[in-house]
């Protein structure tokens, strides 16, 4: 019988415990809303953009041709290369340019000569004529003569002045400065006049021609302001403004060509493809979120605030959009506090856990 006391105490003893334990552990399970963060509400300047790709061209594209005829001896410039206004692109054979300018000037020479000679004639002729030396149609004689030699320097001096600039255009400048898009010669060619060199490229002057749709006509307009970034770059973004717009008429479409000058083009080549964003509309003071904040459900894009602890879920009406952070048009007051991380888990009325409180 004692054996069987002392069992009994001992298997109570063991219920006791065990239900001792159990009540402490249900006592430090207190329920706990799900973890969030929370944002407040910013007040920002905001603008509207459409972005469309574009392509940059030069205004200035000459092609430089040859103002003389020769033999190509030397090519110093290759397409790609930038080069400064004067720059020696080209030399050609200039012997028979040479030869010409010798030939013009000594005929010059030879009539300046003969117009100074004849100049004392008909001085001379003058005098006797007041004498009365000789008859007068020999001084008629002479100042005809002195005014056809004096129009046959002149023309000499014509063909000396043209010979002179066939040999200064043996050496092939650049008129503009640029970047050699073609070079069409190579050491050896024979070039005549007319005949295309090389084509350069402006690359002082910039432009970037990119196409809208007509749905944005109405609400494009010269001198809005624009932002361009080359599309295989992810920084170096260059401001802009709207220089021209031409409407841009097709069989199924009627798009708008926007244009816009680029002052500082610094790397920039044409033919490089550019993303291009006008700014269409500013907002002054709107409300944005954190980007994390916005959420959707089934009745809508929903913004979760936070109220008492508890989620409250609001309609909103949005603009524009960033990876960081999305405007609100309604819906929300600048006095609210939003849901940041964790906004996605919830549902109207969930009780919340704040971790961290993010201004």
């Amino acid at each position: 019988m004692k054996k069987f006391l002392t069992f009994f105490s001992l298997a109570f003893s063991f219920m006791i415990t065990g239900c001792g334990g159990s009540g402490d552990s249900a006592s430090t399970q207190v329920s706990r809303g799900t973890p969030v963060t929370v944002a407040s509400i910013s007040e920002q300047r905001v603008e509207v953009l459409e972005q469309s790709t574009g392509t940059i061209e030069a205004p200035k594209a000459p092609s430089v041709a040859a103002e003389t005829s020769g033999r190509v001896t030397t090519v110093l410039a290759d397409a790609g290369m930038q080069v400064d206004v004067g720059f020696i692109l080209a030399r050609l054979d200039d012997e028979v340019q040479k030869n010409r300018v010798r030939s013009a000037r000594a005929n010059a020479e030879r009539l300046t000569a003969l117009l100074e000679n004849q100049k004392r004639t008909v001085a001379r002729y003058s005098d006797l004529v007041l004498k009365d030396s000789v008859p007068e149609n020999l001084l008629d004689d002479a100042t005809s003569q002195h005014a056809a030699l004096s129009a046959q320097l002149e023309e000499a001096r014509a063909q000396l002045a043209t010979a002179e600039r066939d040999l200064q255009q043996t050496i092939v400048r650049s008129p503009l400065a640029g970047i050699v898009q073609a070079k069409r010669i190579s050491v050896g060619d024979f070039v005549t006049v007319g005949q295309p060199l090389f084509d350069i490229v402006a690359s002082d002057r910039l432009r970037i021609v990119v196409t809208f749709p007509e749905t944005l006509s109405n609400r494009l307009r010269i001198g809005q302001k624009t932002y361009a970034r080359l599309v295989r770059a992810t920084g170096d973004v260059v401001e802009g403004t709207v220089t021209e717009l031409r409407p841009k008429v097709g069989i199924n479409n009627r798009a708008v060509d926007l244009i816009v000058n680029l002052d500082d083009s610094d790397g920039w080549r044409p033919g490089s493809a550019v993303i291009v964003s006008v700014v269409l509309d500013v907002r002054e003071k709107s409300l944005t979120v954190p980007a994390e904040s916005v959420v959707r459900r089934p009745a809508g894009t929903v913004v979760y605030t936070v109220e008492d602890g508890v989620a409250r879920q609001k309609l909103v009406k949005i603009g524009v959009r960033t990876k960081d952070w999305t405007e609100i048009i309604s819906g929300l007051e600048q006095s609210d506090i939003v849901v940041r991380d964790g906004a996605g888990f919830l549902t109207d009325g969930a009780t919340l856990d704040v971790r961290e409180d993010r201004e």
